[in-house]
C-alpha cells in the first residue's frame, strides 16, 4: 500500500470515525420509552415486462411488452426502545396483500449507534394460481415439466431471514451542500425458504420466482443520493448479488440448470412526489442471468434447460404510487 496516498485519506477517514462517535454519544431524549407507530399503505403497482422477459411464455411471446397495474394494501405496525447511547431495539409486523398472494412479516432487531442494524424476520404467505399466462403458485414436476399448481390456501410458504446493514453517512467527507447528501448503505441476507406443498429437492413458487426448501442468500448496497428538489427529493442504485447457498438443494434432475448460479442485479430507482398525499417511486430492474443452450423453449421447461453462459438485460420496469393513511 502506498503511504502517500493513505495519508491523503487518513483526514476522511477521521472525520467519519467522528462522526460515528459524535452520533453514538449525542444526547438521548429525556425518556427511553416505547415508542408505537400504526399505518396503513394502498399502492398501485404498475408493470412494464419487455419482450425479452416474455419471449418463453405460451401466451404473451409475440408482444413486444405487456403492462399491468394493480392495487396492493400493507398494514404496518412498529415500535422501537432506545437503550442507553448505543442500541436501540425495534420491532415490526406487516400484514400485506398483493396480485401475487397473502403474507405476513415479524422482525425484530437492534440498531447499534444508529449505523448498523442487525436483525432477525420471520415470514409466511401464500400466492395465486394464474394458469398458463403466469403461474405463481405450485411445485415443479419433472417428468410433465410442468408445475403441479396449487391454488390459494392449499398450501404456504415460510421461512426465516437473518440480515444485517451498515449505513455510511458519505455526506462528512464531502463538501457540504444541498448537491453532496449521499449515503451508502451496505445490506446482507442469510435466509431459509421453504414451502408445505413441496419436498425436500423440489423447485417450487408460491409468489414471484423459482425457490426451493434450503437456505439462500443476498448481499450489496444502496447508494442514496438526496436532492435539493421538493417533487423529485431522491434517487438510488441499487446493486446485489443473490444465490442459493446448496447446489444440494435441488434434485440431480437439476444439474444442467446450474443451481448454484450467482445473479447480480442492478435496479436504478427514483423517488418523486405526485401530491402531498400520493408519493411515488420508478425503478428499472437490469439483471445478469443464466443463457440457455436453446434460446426458445417452453416457459415451464426453464428448470431442464442446459445453462451454457449468462446475460444481461432489462427485466422489468416498475412505477409504484404509495398512500400512507
Amino acid at each position: 500500500m502506498d503511504p502517500a496516498r493513505t495519508s491523503r485519506h487518513l483526514p476522511k477517514l477521521l472525520v467519519l470515525v467522528l462522526f460515528c462517535i459524535q452520533i453514538a454519544f449525542a444526547e438521548t431524549p429525556a425518556s427511553d420509552t416505547l415508542v408505537y407507530e400504526h399505518e396503513n399503505t394502498l399502492s398501485i403497482v404498475g408493470l412494464i415486462l419487455p419482450h425479452n422477459s416474455l419471449k418463453n411464455s405460451k401466451t404473451l411471446h409475440n408482444w413486444p411488452f405487456f403492462a399491468f397495474a394493480a392495487p396492493s394494501w400493507s398494514t404496518f405496525y412498529k415500535w422501537q426502545k432506545p437503550s442507553g447511547k448505543l442500541a436501540t431495539f425495534k420491532g415490526s409486523a406487516i400484514g400485506e396483500a398483493n396480485f401475487a398472494g397473502l403474507g405476513i412479516k415479524l422482525d425484530v432487531a437492534v440498531e447499534l449507534i444508529h449505523l448498523l442494524e442487525i436483525g432477525l424476520q420471520a415470514d409466511g404467505g401464500t400466492a395465486l394460481n394464474y394458469g398458463e399466462t403466469s403461474t405463481f403458485m405450485g411445485v415443479y414436476d419433472i417428468e410433465k415439466k410442468d408445475y403441479r399448481q396449487d391454488i390459494i390456501f392449499t398450501e404456504y410458504a415460510y421461512g426465516f431471514t437473518y440480515k444485517g446493514a451498515l449505513t455510511l453517512p458519505l455526506l462528512v467527507l464531502l463538501p457540504k451542500s444541498d448537491w453532496t447528501k449521499v449515503i451508502l448503505k451496505l445490506t446482507g441476507e442469510y435466509a431459509y425458504s421453504g414451502y408445505t406443498g413441496a419436498d425436500d429437492g423440489e423447485v417450487w413458487k408460491a409468489g414471484n420466482g423459482n425457490m426451493v426448501n434450503g437456505f439462500h442468500y443476498k448481499c450489496g448496497g444502496t447508494l442514496i443520493y438526496m436532492m435539493p428538489f421538493k417533487r423529485v427529493p431522491m434517487a438510488m442504485l441499487a446493486a446485489n448479488v443473490s444465490g442459493f447457498k446448496h447446489a444440494y438443494d435441488f434434485d440431480p434432475a437439476y444439474k444442467d440448470y446450474n443451481p448454484g448460479f450467482r445473479t447480480i442485479s442492478i435496479v436504478p430507482m427514483l423517488s418523486f412526489k405526485v401530491n402531498e398525499t400520493w408519493n411515488g417511486m420508478l425503478m428499472a430492474a437490469i439483471s445478469r442471468d443464466r443463457r440457455y443452450e436453446h434460446s426458445r423453449y417452453e416457459t415451464s421447461e426453464e428448470l431442464l434447460q442446459k445453462q451454457v453462459g449468462a446475460e444481461w438485460d432489462l427485466r422489468t420496469i416498475m412505477c409504484i404510487f404509495t398512500k400512507k393513511f
